[in-house]
């Protein structure tokens, strides 16, 4: 049997071909001997014609039950794969007891590459409801910050320029001035910070290394965490893409570290090599249980870089334990003359 199963498909059409040559050939020299040959009087036609006529129709049907019991696992694949094709992610390929090696290889890829499939699409439509639910955060947080922030700032100046219509002299003006000047500067910073959360125009000016330095001194006056930087490796200037996937995976790492590390301190270490360019960030706080796919308890955050760096061929590093502090790496290829 595992002679049989070692066989290639080539050779088992091969020998089902000669098995039922050589049955047919033993066949006709038994009627060429018994009815045409063996016999004085004459051949007897009448007998050797539905002989031969009717032991071909045996070779035929035998040679076409053997080929269709060798081509049975191979028709059922190609079934599976239509069916998959299609649009049926239920469907796997079945696997025969007596096939040949390289079909049950065939087979087997086949239905690790389906599971994969279906597992993929699971977590993709996760992660859209997930990602459509973050939008709508980020469009009310955003919505919140201009009603309150810049909104509030902005009717209170135009509450006290309406004031300045009722003053009956210049003095008066110039005393509410210095107010107004105020207000108005605080909406502007409002919406530069604004503006800033939104995309760095530094990033675009001056590159990644800027952006990381000016995101690290706003980071440091809003968070108790000393942040030590190491990032001579991202001086010089990457494709866009790549700068701006970066960037938002420093971005959500440090978020991280400020809403769920309690560090003292972390650092940023960027490093560079002919065809990589690794960015990574290690805090000292609580650290974590990793889970076995990026959408753990760490929910959207982890696998939007993750889903981010696939976009331009890189890949996501984890590393944390309770109590141990968390590192998180992002390397993607760069071309060795950037």
């Amino acid at each position: 049997m595992r002679y049989l199963q070692a066989m290639s498909l080539l050779y088992r059409l091969v020998a089902v071909s000669t098995i039922a040559a050589a049955a047919m050939a033993v066949f006709v020299l038994w009627v060429t001997t018994e009815h045409i040959a063996g016999h004085a009087s004459g051949p007897h036609w009448d007998v050797a014609i539905p002989l031969i006529a009717g032991g071909l129709v045996i070779a035929l049907a035998i040679v076409f039950a053997l080929t269709r019991f060798v081509l049975r696992p191979v028709e059922s694949l190609e079934r599976s794969i239509v069916a998959f094709g299609e649009g049926d992610t239920s469907v796997r390929a079945r696997q025969y007891p007596f096939t040949d090696a390289q079909i049950t290889r065939l087979t087997s890829a086949f239905n690790r590459m389906a599971d994969l499939l279906v597992e993929k699409q699971s977590n993709l439509t996760e992660m859209s409801s997930r990602v459509i639910a973050a939008q709508e955060d980020e469009r009310r947080r955003l919505s919140r910050e201009l009603h309150d922030d810049a909104g509030q700032n902005l009717t209170t100046i135009l509450l006290g320029l309406k004031r300045l219509e009722t003053l009956d002299s210049l003095e008066q003006v110039r005393e509410r001035l210095p107010s107004l000047r105020g207000q108005v500067s605080a909406a502007l910073d409002g919406m530069r910070s604004l503006a800033w959360r939104l995309r760095p125009s530094v990033l675009d000016d001056l590159g990644l290394a800027a952006a990381v330095r000016s995101s690290v001194v706003e980071f440091e006056t809003v968070a108790p965490t000393r942040v030590q930087l190491d990032i001579d490796a991202l001086e010089a200037r990457i494709p866009g893409d790549a700068e701006i996937v970066l960037y938002r995976v420093f971005q959500e790492a440090m978020t991280n570290v400020a809403r769920h590390s309690h560090a003292k301190t972390a650092r940023v270490v960027a490093s560079r090599s002919d065809h990589i360019l690794r960015l990574m960030v290690q805090d000292d706080g609580n650290g974590f249980s990793p889970a076995p796919e990026p959408l753990g308890e760490h929910g959207i955050g982890l696998f939007g870089m993750a889903e981010r760096l696939a976009l331009i061929g890189g890949v996501l590093e984890i590393r944390s334990a309770p109590g141990q502090g968390t590192t998180i790496a992002a390397e993607i290829p760069i071309d060795a003359s950037v």
